[in-house]
């Protein structure tokens, strides 16, 4: 236990020294790949439209690659991120509204929190699940105490925009982070409030795999660099009739990372990585975000369709 203390409150001072301003310099431009992706009835896909019928509920992840060429990379340091789904029913007529979740153990996740996070194999599956949330990487714990429970946001339709694009959405980040996070700052948008809207999104990271102060290994530690499962996640659709639209599942511009703090001009975002078994995460990469997009047709089109058995896999919750 004293060795578990020790890395949380290493981590948290590295927290509050990026958030006091310090820089970060970016080892390399985007060696990254954040990606949200959708169960297709076979396999986990981010390159093709999926159709969906009203009501149907669709299982999706967030993953992460290293694309760089250190060699010395070898598991993730930290990643922050909001998942967000454009073109969602927030408008609760005859069919209700689009809905996500539930949480595992109510939104509050971390490593030292017992039953809260989502095993490597919850990761993987695409079958429903009784309950979801972050994969693993739980370094930091997102709880009440902290101000950043996971929690579902909506924006548009019957909810107000709270700073988004026009448009209707539906976000996942921290209890605290109430309005939609600024795609980009300058130095006088900068504020605290807008600090802790990146900070205290969702929050995939884990300390050193060997604690340098005790040399004790780290038992939550997770090696690897390729597809790690961060989130896992179901999306239901409302059940309107008259519902015909198409959106994205993606990943919010501007809720990762940002090396500059509080009145700071620098707006480099970043996701940091671990070179050695001592590193909470020294490597620094820019990154690319790839979303999945959806077709939720029009009943007509919906009757076609279903003539011809394209909805067999899309039904299944």
């Amino acid at each position: 236990m004293r060795s578990r203390s020790l890395i949380t409150s290493l981590s948290l001072a590295t927290s509050l020294f990026f958030a006091a301003g310090a820089t970060a310099q970016v080892n390399e431009p985007n060696a990254a790949r954040l990606s949200v992706q959708v169960w297709n009835g076979s396999s986990w896909s981010s390159s093709a439209s999926s159709i969906y019928v009203p009501g149907a509920t669709v299982q999706w992840r967030v993953t992460l690659s290293y694309t760089g060429t250190n060699t010395n990379v070898f598991a993730l340091g930290s990643v922050t991120y909001q998942p967000i789904f454009i073109a969602a029913d927030n408008t609760n007529n005859l069919g209700g509204v689009d809905t996500i979740g539930p949480w595992r153990n109510g939104g509050q996740q971390g490593s030292a929190i017992a039953n809260s996070m989502l095993s490597a194999a919850e990761g993987n599956t695409g079958s429903a699940l009784p309950s979801y949330g972050r994969v693993l990487f739980g370094g930091t714990a997102m709880q009440s105490s902290s101000f950043n429970t996971l929690t579902t946001f909506r924006h548009g339709g019957d909810s107000p925009q709270a700073g988004a694009p026009p448009g209707s959405y539906l976000r996942v980040a921290g209890s605290s982070v109430t309005n939609w996070p600024a795609p980009t700052l300058d130095a006088s948008g900068a504020t605290v409030d807008s600090i802790n809207a990146i900070n205290r999104g969702v929050l995939s990271n884990q300390q050193s795999q060997t604690n340098p102060a005790t040399g004790l290994v780290n038992t939550y530690h997770v090696a690897g660099t390729q597809n790690l499962v961060l989130f896992r996640g179901a999306y239901t659709f409302s059940g309107s009739p008259d519902r015909f639209t198409g959106g994205t599942f993606t990943i919010a511009p501007g809720s990762q990372a940002r090396a500059g703090g509080v009145g700071s001009s620098d707006d480099t975002r970043f996701i940091t990585w671990q070179t050695n078994n001592f590193d909470f995460g020294s490597w620094r990469t820019g990154f690319t975000v790839e979303g999945a997009s959806y077709i939720v047709p029009g009943p007509g089109t919906i009757a076609a369709l279903a003539a011809a058995g394209v909805f067999a896999m899309r039904r299944r919750r």
